[in-house]
């Protein structure tokens, strides 16, 4: 019961606060990206002054639904859209309150939102593969761990998700259905609006920055030209490639802005007020304002990624296939659910379109720079999504212009795909697990590891190979491919469990775990007791150091 009013809350605070910002003047979808952007940045504003407690984030949320109602915030009527969108969402809030599984929300998504929900500010987390990070999204998930829990942080995405499919059906009501409808029939972008990752939280911000660049080229509407730069620095704060799209909405005010010496500024001075606090916070916090990556321009660090080395024309071969590796082959793309299958039909209507209109070809360029950019990225389909509301809106308004009667029906076949990968999912994991004792039961069963993880209780833990279930540790748990406990650093050469165990004490270790599947158990010969072993793994306790021991 308190995760279904999750979603409804914080979308009625967001309506309220961005309602309160600006009134009426913007349709609500705007208002409700408005007001997660101005959350995020309140909740940055209280993190960063060691404030973000309970307290506080109830007197946001008072002044936010309060001064929105006092300001004209009213429940919209709804339409024929609206309940389609209803019986959508209705279908996919199932899959939202299954446990967090997903690898990297329980690498560091998670981990970054408990401690901000339990120290009430930020700080530099060097156990984690990234320390540091652009984090508004964590900030918008902190209360929402704080109140309701870590599987109620996926309806924040949920939420996210609305918005943005809104925000498609109200940039124009009928050719946006269709846009919405493309955009929804993408089972990964589905997925990724019931977990906590930050993808949904970067589409919507995007979404929202190009709808209200959209408008203010059509009005020259001042307003709209402050909501883009809002909506793409907040991006910025909420992923690094949120800035791909910053630069992108600057390039096209220079181009097609009518009084582009006016508009440009406004533009930018909007985007730097968003995006500094959190990018000052982290150059100020490790002197790389894109921290880890980059050590070659920045400096180095022991949690930096090297980019895999590729000739041209492998890059060029990785463009050419990757709508059908999104689409068809998605292990190599990080085995993510696919793309819309209809990906190439709008990749071919947006081609077309841009041959003979201006914003079209904007936004071909864009998906194409971006494209050649993707190939230099670790290859996850993920870091595809935010071009899927560009594409989406590109597409339905070409299509509207030379078929609008045939709009409707092809908003049912677009979103097709999409309803059958909700039915698929909720037909393979059941029903959600909504007690305790089925929650524990279902991680059991999903996470090889879990049950070694649970027996190692409140203590230290250092892990080899399993570094994702650093969320379900209840003690602190180490290890990870990169960072200052990275296993090359700590684990080095080291095999047996009495060299394994030498290393491991220094960093006051009490539990060594072993992940089977990618490492190998160590040789037994002392310094360490097995306290627990299954198919999937083993359990060390590490024996202190003046231990007499059996060779």
């Amino acid at each position: 019961m308190t995760c279904a009013a999750v979603p409804c809350f914080v979308l009625l605070a967001a309506a309220g606060a961005g309602t309160l910002a600006v009134g009426t003047r913007c349709d609500l979808p705007t208002r409700c990206a408005l007001g997660l952007a101005l959350f995020a940045h309140a909740l940055f504003a209280l993190a960063l002054c060691g404030a973000l407690r309970a307290g506080a984030v109830v007197a946001l949320l008072v002044i936010a639904i309060a001064g929105g109602v006092r300001r004209g915030l009213r429940v919209p009527h709804a339409d024929v859209a609206t309940g389609a969108g209803i019986a959508l969402f209705a279908l996919l809030f199932p899959l939202a309150l299954f446990p967090p599984l997903a690898f990297d929300e329980t690498l560091y998504h998670l981990p970054f939102v408990r401690a901000l929900a339990r120290s009430g500010t930020l700080a530099f987390q060097p156990e984690l593969r990234f320390p540091l990070f652009p984090q508004l999204h964590e900030l918008l998930c902190a209360p929402v761990l704080l109140f309701a829990g870590d599987t109620a942080t996926h309806l924040v995405a949920f939420a996210e998700l609305i918005v943005t499919a809104a925000l498609l059906v109200a940039w124009r009501p009928r050719i946006g259905l269709l846009a919405a409808a493309l955009f929804l029939g993408s089972p990964l972008v589905l997925h990724l609006g019931t977990l906590t990752y930050v993808d949904a939280a970067l589409a919507m911000f995007v979404t929202a920055g190009f709808v209200c660049l959209d408008r203010f080229l059509e009005r020259d509407d001042r307003l709209s030209l402050l909501l883009t730069g809002v909506f793409c620095g907040t991006a910025c704060g909420v992923k690094y490639l949120g800035g791909y799209f910053a630069v992108a909405a600057f390039v096209i005010v220079l181009i097609l802005a009518r009084d582009r010496v006016r508009a440009a500024p406004t533009l930018m001075i909007t985007m730097l007020a968003c995006a500094l606090p959190t990018t000052l916070w982290l150059v100020a916090n490790s002197g790389n304002p894109v921290f880890p990556f980059l050590p070659g321009v920045f400096g180095a660090n022991v949690w930096s990624h090297p980019m895999v080395s590729m000739s041209a024309g492998a890059r060029a071969l990785r463009i050419a296939r990757l709508t059908w590796d999104a689409t068809v082959a998605r292990e190599y793309v990080n085995a993510q659910p696919p793309v819309t299958p209809l990906l190439v039909v709008m990749l071919i209507v947006v081609l077309a379109a841009a041959m003979r209109d201006l914003r079209a070809r904007c936004v071909a360029i864009l998906c194409a720079a971006y494209v050649v950019i993707f190939t230099f990225l670790p290859q996850d389909s993920r870091y595809l999504v935010p071009l899927l509301p560009l594409l989406s809106m590109t597409a339905a308004a070409a299509i509207a212009a030379r078929r609008p009667s045939l709009v409707n029906a092809l908003a049912c076949i677009a979103v097709a795909p999409g309803v059958l990968y909700i039915i698929y999912r909720l037909v393979v994991l059941g029903p959600p697990p909504l007690t305790p004792a089925a929650r524990e039961a279902f991680l059991a069963r999903h996470v090889p590891e879990y049950a070694a993880v649970q027996r190692a209780g409140t203590t230290r833990v250092y892990v080899c190979g399993g570094e994702q279930l650093k969320d379900y540790a209840r003690g602190s748990l180490l290890g990870d491919v990169v960072g200052p406990f990275s296993i090359a650093r700590v684990l080095g050469d080291a095999h047996d469990t009495d060299a394994i165990a030498a290393r491991l004490r220094p960093l006051a270790i009490e539990s060594f775990l072993v992940a089977k599947r990618v490492c190998p158990p160590p040789r037994a010969n002392g310094g360490m007791e097995l306290v627990y072993e299954d198919r999937a793994a083993q359990l060390w306790r590490v024996q202190p150091g003046n231990k007499p021991h059996s060779r």
